[in-house]
This record gives structure tokens, sequence and C-alpha cells, in this order.
């Protein structure tokens, strides 16, 4: 809805004022249809469209905002279309020149479309509302039917007939005065009677005038045909005076005539005015036909609001794009092909890069299988130093005899509390994408979905894998992480690996044996999740006592990679375990509620240079860290063994 539409219409050379600013009027638009199958009726203008046009009433050259040319001094609204009258300034220069030469006699409206229906059989868009932006002279109609030329006025025209009128008649009266001397009676009334039928020639010409205007809504050059047949008369009139008329008779006559022909012109002026009035209410009236076109060519939200040229998807894109190429995003052409075929003037906003970046950490996160299981927390600093209350002991049954004791013995033995606290830290996640200097934006957007993938499915599987057998011994790629994965911390607190021959499957005993390694954090099979490899699961489908998500029923749990159920704990494959060997663990056993990841900022793309490879970097980034509250509890591992 934004779209600035530009339609033209000629104007017509006025005069000069005593400054030497030059006035000109005419439409500058007429309610029929234009050669872009566009009708603007005369009633689009009548809805505010105007306001605030006529606070800056600019006139431009060819719609150059940079070459301002005069000002609108009258806005003339009707049913007909939009009649301006336009000041030229004399500083407009050669375009002054081109003007008053009549060279340059067009006007074009800029605007922007509030409201409009569509025609699908027709073609035809009928603008019902609109915001003038400004007005210009241009060269080049496109309003085929609003060109018109009016050289003079209606009063003019009078004047000037009734003057050409009297200097003919007084020549006749002269003419006739020396014929009159051998004229009888008879010869005068048969120049009476012959005047007579003149008369009631013009009228029915004034007739024929009369509805020649109503059915042109007031085209002025009825009246220049009119003046020809006047003329025509006036000239057969001359030939039989010269023989017939008596200068007494004939001069009446001519009296009468043109006192005729003055009232005749005051007539039709009053008349044209009502027959003008009224095709204003038959316009209304047809407004409601008009309104009731169908739509389905475009789609317009709320009068004011601005529809949104790109999508979505487009915006993304085009973001993602400038940061391939490393190009500014209105550089582009995925954003130029979309602004021009809009036809919608348009600015990228500064909330495109964040939308980007949510919405491909949130492409990110669905990728993630393991990371969900745990507890978010929000971090505003790179290290956080979170609290921690291990067990203070139980409380003391008192013995009956020291209920009023003073030695402090009424009431147990006191116990302090052990608190302590452990440290999250953030670190950081990065991978990168090159893309050459030479390459085509054209075969770059192709790919646009293939880079974005697997950017997030890289970031997804390394969070994956940190989190579930990360090393914690430094940076690096696969599991090579700065915090402890679950298997990790599970050999850290010393215990028992469940095991299963390499040779031999995994069954639903295993993971139970599994899980009697968590002790009293095992016992709420709610809060136990099983973690097992994809050897493990295929083992497990094979064992009758599984539960795969077809049989939990209403029991089922809404966990990502779920693929069944043992015993009420849920059972989520992943594919971040090593290959099947022995020593490797095969299975997890984890009690969610002891950990936690933290988040220091989501995923952010950026772009850098490679210059010595002549290649951009597109490198995605997230701070964030794992962590268990407490130390030696919470995980446990299945293994391989030989």
């Amino acid at each position: 809805m934004n779209k600035k539409i530009e339609l033209y219409a000629s104007f017509n050379k006025g005069y000069e004022e005593d400054d030497d600013d030059l006035i000109i009027e005419g439409m500058a638009n007429v309610a029929v249809k234009d050669r872009m199958d566009d009708i603007i009726p005369g009633s689009a203008y009548s809805k505010g469209g105007l306001d605030n046009y006529r606070k800056n009433p600019i006139v431009l050259f060819n719609h150059n905002y940079s070459k301002p040319i005069g000002k609108t001094v009258e806005l003339i609204p009707s049913e007909l279309g939009l009649g301006v009258k336009v000041q030229i300034s004399k500083a407009a220069g050669d375009v002054y020149t081109l003007i008053k030469e009549g060279i340059i006699k067009t006007f074009s409206i800029g605007f922007r479309v509030l409201d409009a229906d569509y025609n699908s059989e027709t073609d035809i868009f009928v603008i019902k509302d609109l915001e003038l932006y400004e007005i210009s002279c241009v060269a080049v109609p496109a309003n085929q039917d609003s060109v018109f030329s009016v050289s003079k006025q209606l009063d003019e025209l009078k004047q000037e007939y009734k003057q050409e009128f009297a200097q003919s008649s007084a020549k006749h009266i002269e003419d006739a005065a020396k014929a009159t001397e051998s004229i009888d009676n008879s010869a005068i009334s048969a120049t009476m009677e012959k005047s007579k039928m003149n008369e009631q020639e013009l009228q029915a010409k004034l007739d024929a005038m009369q509805k020649e205007l109503d059915a042109t809504k007031g085209n002025l050059n009825a009246a220049e045909d009119l003046l020809d047949d006047v003329a025509a008369k006036d000239a057969k009139t001359k030939a039989e005076t010269e023989k017939e008329a008596g200068k007494i008779a004939v001069k009446s006559q001519v009296e009468d005539l043109i006192k005729e022909v003055e009232k005749r012109f005051e007539e039709k002026e009053a008349t044209m005015e009502e027959a003008l009035k009224g095709l204003e209410a038959d316009l209304k009236d047809k407004s409601d036909e008009i309104t009731a076109i169908t739509r389905n060519k475009m789609s317009f939200q709320d009068n004011g609001s601005n529809r949104e040229v790109f999508t979505k998807e487009q915006r993304e894109a085009t973001v993602l794009v400038s940061k391939l190429l490393g190009k500014d995003i209105k550089d582009t052409k995925i954003f130029r092909d979309v602004v021009q075929k809009s036809g919608l003037e348009h600015t990228p906003s500064a909330d495109w890069e964040q939308e980007f970046n949510t919405s491909i950490f949130n492409d990110m996160r669905d990728k993630l299988v393991l990371e969900p299981l745990f507890k978010s927390i929000a971090m505003t600093t790179p290290s956080m130093q979170i609290p921690i209350n291990p067990e203070a002991g139980d409380a003391q049954w008192i013995a009956t005899s020291a209920f009023r004791s003073t030695d402090g013995t009424s009431t147990g033995t006191g116990v302090d509390h052990k608190m302590g606290e452990t440290t999250l830290v953030a670190h950081k996640l990065a991978s990168k994408e090159y893309i050459g200097y030479e390459e085509e934006e054209d075969t770059i957007l192709a790919i646009v979905p293939i880079i974005r993938d697997a950017v997030t499915r890289r970031m997804a599987r390394t969070s994956d894998q940190s989190i579930l057998r990360g090393t914690g011994t430094g940076t690096g790629g696969d599991a090579v992480s700065p915090f402890k994965g679950l298997t990790v911390l599970a050999g850290d607190a010393s215990m028992d690996n469940a095991t299963v021959a390499v040779a031999a499957k995994w069954t639903v005993d295993d993971l139970q044996a599994v899980r009697r390694q968590l002790g009293a954090r095992g016992l709420n099979p709610g809060e136990v999740k099983y973690i097992v490899s994809e050897e493990a699961y295929y083992d497990l489908l094979e064992d009758p006592d599984f539960r795969t998500m077809d049989l939990v029923g209403d029991r089922a749990t809404i966990i990502k990679g779920q693929i069944g159920s043992v015993n009420g704990s849920p059972v989520i494959v992943s594919d971040s375990f090593e290959a099947k060997a022995a020593t490797k663990a095969a299975v997890v056993a984890v009690y969610t509620g002891n950990f936690f990841v933290g988040n220091l900022r989501n995923m952010m793309v950026e772009r850098d240079k490679d210059i010595t490879n002549q290649s951009n970097v597109i490198i995605a980034t997230r701070r964030m860290g794992f962590l268990g509250m407490i130390t030696g509890e919470g995980s446990a591992t299945g293994i391989w063994v030989a």
C-alpha cells in the first residue's frame, strides 16, 4: 500500500502574473481508465487524501524531489477528476520556458494507494482512496482521456461573437440602406418572414448545442461549432439582405437576434451547471456498484497502515546474502528485485538483523536433542556464582525428660548448614562458512538454505556432543569442550558402570542396572532420563519388555528424540555417542534436576573477510555453559566391554 503511483494529464497554459510567474490550469487526473488500467473516481479525493498535500503544495519537474518548479495555488476536486491551478516560478529556468512555449503540457500526480478494488475480468483497478504526495509537470501523459486543449473561456467567446456579429450587421445595415429606395413593402414583408425563419433556425441550433454540451459534460468545443454555424448564417443573411431587406426591418431583426443570442448563452450556462450537479448525484448513486468489484489481485491492510514488502523468508535470505557477499542489504540483487516487483519504496529496518539472529538460533534449537532436557539459566555475566545447599543432616527425637531442660537438650543438637557455591562459566561456540569473492549472487541465493542448515546443524551437534561427553580439557571440535559432559562427570563420581559385551545386546534390565547407580536420585522415574546410542536403541527394539512410543499411550512425554519408555522413564536416542567399541559409553542415565545450561548470548551471525584466501567468512557464535550442581551426583553410564 506504500506504492508511489504516477498518473499523467495535460494542462492548459494560462497567463503570466505581474511578477512573471506563469499560471497554468488543467486536470491533474481525469476519472477514466488510463493506459495502466487504473481508474481514480473523483470521490477518491474527498476522504482526506489531499490534506497533507495542502500543507506543502509543491510542484516538481518529472517527479524529481530536487527539482521544485512551483506550487499549487488551487485544488479543484470533482466527480470528473482533480483539477488544479498551478503557479510556475520564473526560477524554473528552461522548464519555465518549455511550459510557456507549450512544449511541456502534461501533469503527473504521485500518490499512495490507501484503498482499491480490482476486477479480474476487466483487469482494472478502481482506486477508492489515496494520499497525494506531489504534482509534477512531465512530458508524457498516461491518462489518455485527460488530454485537452482549451484556448479561450466561454465569456470570451460570447464577447467576440457579439463584437464580430455587430460589426458585420452594421455593414449589412449600411449596404441595405442603399437598396431600400427601390424595395416596396412586399419585399420588406418577405425579408421579415425570412428573418423570422432565420431566428427559428438559430433556436434549433441553440437547442442542439444544449444537447451536445450536456452529452460532453461541459466540452467547450461545442461553442466553437456554434460560432461557425452562426457565422454561416450571418453570411447567408448578408447576401439576402443586400437584395431584399429594408434598412429599418434589418436593423430591428439584427438587434433582436443579438439579444436572443445573449439570452440563449445565459440559459445554456445555467442549464450546464444543473447538468453537472445531476451528474454528481448519479455518480454518488453508482459508488455502491463500484465498491462491489471483486478483490482478488492484491491484499490491502487497514487504511493508513504500511504493507510489509518483504516476507519473513525474504528478509532473512536478504540478510544472509548480504553477509555472504559482504554487501549492504540495499545493495543486494534480491533486495532490489523484491522492491522493483512490489513497486513500493522500502528501506530495510534495523530489526532485520535481530530477527535473522533470533530465527537462526531457533532453527539451531530445533535440531538440539540433549540440551532441551535441562533447565536453562539466563546469564548476565560470563561467569556466575551459583549458591548450593548440600544435605545438612536430619532432625532428632527428644527424650521426654528433656522437655524442660535448660541446657539446650530440649531442642536437639544444632547442625551448621554447609552453604557453598559453584561457578557457571559461559564459553564461546563458533562455526564458520567461507564464500569466495567471485561467487555470483544468483548462485549463492540458490544455496542459502543449505548454508543456513549447515551452520545450525553444526552448532546443535557440537552442543549435544559436549553435553554428553565433553572432556572439560580445553577448546576444539567434537567433544573437546571447556566443560565436562555427562559421561565424564559419571566417571569422576567413581561409579560402577553397568556393562554389556560388544557382542551382546542392551536390554531393559541393563538400563535398570544403569539407573541403579544413581542411588536416591534415581528413585523417581519421572526425574530420570535414559540417553542411548543408536546401537543400544536397535538392541532395545528386539527386547519384548521395551515399551516403544506406540505402546506407552497416555503416559507418553513430549521430548525430542524420545523413542520409548522403561519403567516410566523416557528413553531418548542420540547420535552424539562415540562409535561402538570396548570402553565406550552406550547408555547414560541422568537425574536432570542436578544439571542446567547457562546462556549468556544467543546465536549471532557476523561476517568477516579472509583476504589471504579471497573469501568472505560467515561466523556463527553463541555463549553457553553446562554445570552439575552437586559434584559426583546425577549421572551414570553403561559401557561396552570386550
